[in-house]
C-alpha cells in the first residue's frame, strides 16, 4: 500500500503541467506511472551494471529506432489500418466504413494528448528493449553457464525418463514440420514488436497492463532469473563439454539443413561465435524461455481484443513451445517456467494498470 501511494503521488506531481492559459491539465498521464517507473529503474540498473562490469551500457537507440521506424512501423500501421476498416465494416456494420475510418483518423490526428502519450510510451519501450538486451549479454559475464545438466535431468524426470525432443520426434521429426516451426519461431520478433507497438498506441487499461507485464517479464525472467539460472540450452550442450545427449537432435537438424535452409542453425552458430570472440559477452540464455513467456503474454493481450484472436495466439504460443524444443534452443522446463512467469506478470500488470490514476 505504501509503494502504491508513493507511485500515485509521484505520478500526480510529474503528470500535471501548466498550459498556455495557466490552468493545470494532464498532458502525459503515464508519466510517473508503473510503466515509466519500471523502465527508468531498469535502465538505471543497466547503467550501474555497466560501471561494475566494465562493459559500458550502450543502448544503440539510433539503430533500434531505425529498425522500428523505418522497417517495422510501416507494416504495423498498414495492419492496424486494415483492422480498423474491417472492424467498422464487418463488426460494427458501418454503412460507410471508409468515411468512418477517415473520421477516426482525423480524431486521432487532433488528439495531441494521445499522440504525446503514445510517443512517450514508444520511446520508453525502445529504451527498455535496448537495456534488457544489454543485460542479457552480461549474463555469462556475471554467471557462467552452470545449470544445463540439471535442467536436462529435470526434463527427463518430468517426461518419463525421456528427453522431450525424443517424444516429439514422431510429430516434429520431418523437415516440413521443423521448417514450419522455424518460420513461426522467427516470426516471434515481428509479433512481439507489433504487440508492443499496439500497446504503446492503445488506449485504456489493457494496453497499460501489457506494457507493464512485458517489462516485468523481461526484467524478472529474461534478466534476473536468466542470470541466476545461467544455461545455454541443448544446442550448445556438447560444445560446453557436457556430453553428447543432444547430438542426435543437432545431427538431425543439420541433415534437414541440407535439404533446405534452417535459419535457426545460422543464428545459433552466430551467437556461439560471438560468445567465443567476446569473452562470454553474448546473448545466450536458455532458462527461462522468453519466447514462450512473451507469447503467453500476447495470448492474454489478444483475448482482451477478441476470442478469435486469443485462440490464434494460443496456437502460436503452443507452436513456440514445441519449436523451442525441436530447434534445440531450450529444455522443455525453460518454456514451462516462462509460461508461469508470464501468468504471474500479467496478473501483476493488470493490478498495477488498474491502480494507476
Amino acid at each position: 500500500m505504501v509503494g502504491c501511494t508513493w507511485t500515485k503521488q509521484w505520478h500526480r506531481h510529474l503528470s500535471i503541467v501548466l498550459n498556455t492559459s495557466g490552468t493545470r491539465t494532464r498532458i502525459l498521464p503515464d508519466l510517473g506511472g508503473p510503466f515509466f517507473v519500471l523502465v527508468i529503474a531498469h535502465v538505471a540498473i543497466a547503467v550501474g551494471m555497466g560501471t561494475v562490469t566494465g562493459f559500458s551500457f550502450n543502448p544503440q537507440m539510433p539503430q533500434l529506432l531505425a529498425v522500428l521506424l523505418g522497417i517495422l512501423m510501416p507494416w504495423f500501421v498498414w495492419i492496424m489500418l486494415a483492422h480498423l476498416i474491417w472492424r467498422l465494416a464487418v463488426v460494427e456494420k458501418s454503412q460507410a466504413p471508409l468515411k468512418d475510418t477517415l473520421a477516426v483518423l482525423k480524431t486521432n490526428a487532433l488528439d495531441h494528448r494521445w499522440q504525446l502519450q503514445s510517443a512517450m510510451r514508444f520511446l520508453l519501450a525502445a529504451l527498455f528493449i535496448a537495456s534488457t538486451g544489454y543485460l542479457k549479454e552480461l549474463i555469462t559475464v556475471l554467471q557462467p553457464f552452470a545449470w544445463d545438466v540439471s535442467f536436462a535431468e529435470l526434463d527427463r524426470w518430468l517426461h518419463f525418463g525421456q528427453d522431450p525432443w525424443r517424444l516429439l520426434q514422431p510429430i516434429t521429426g520431418s523437415y516440413a514440420v521443423t521448417k514450419t516451426l522455424n518460420i513461426v519461431y522467427h516470426g516471434w520478433f515481428f509479433a512481439i514488436y507489433f504487440a508492443v507497438f499496439v500497446a504503446c498506441f492503445g488506449r485504456g487499461a489493457l494496453s497499460r497492463a501489457f506494457l507493464i507485464s512485458f517489462v516485468l517479464a523481461f526484467a524478472i525472467g529474461g534478466n534476473l532469473l536468466a542470470t541466476i539460472f545461467s544455461s545455454a540450452g541443448p544446442v550448445y550442450y556438447e560444445r560446453l563439454g557436457l556430453g553428447s545427449d543432444f547430438a542426435p537432435l543437432m545431427s538431425s537438424l543439420e541433415a534437414m539443413n541440407q535439404i533446405g535452409r534452417l535459419p535457426a542453425l545460422e543464428v545459433q552458430e552466430a551467437l556461439w561465435q560471438a560468445y567465443l570472440a567476446n569473452g562470454g559477452n553474448a546473448a545466450i540464455s536458455a532458462m527461462p524461455s522468453m519466447h514462450v513467456a512473451t507469447s503467453v503474454l500476447m495470448v492474454f493481450f489478444a483475448f482482451g481484443y477478441s476470442r478469435l484472436l486469443g485462440w490464434v495466439m494460443t496456437v502460436f504460443a503452443m507452436l513456440m513451445m514445441v519449436g523451442s524444443v525441436q530447434l534445440g534452443w531450450h529444455y522443455a522446463v525453460d518454456g514451462y517456467l516462462g509460461a508461469l512467469i508470464a501468468w504471474m506478470c500479467w496478473r501483476a500488470g493488470v493490478r498495477l494498470a488498474e491502480s494507476a490514476p
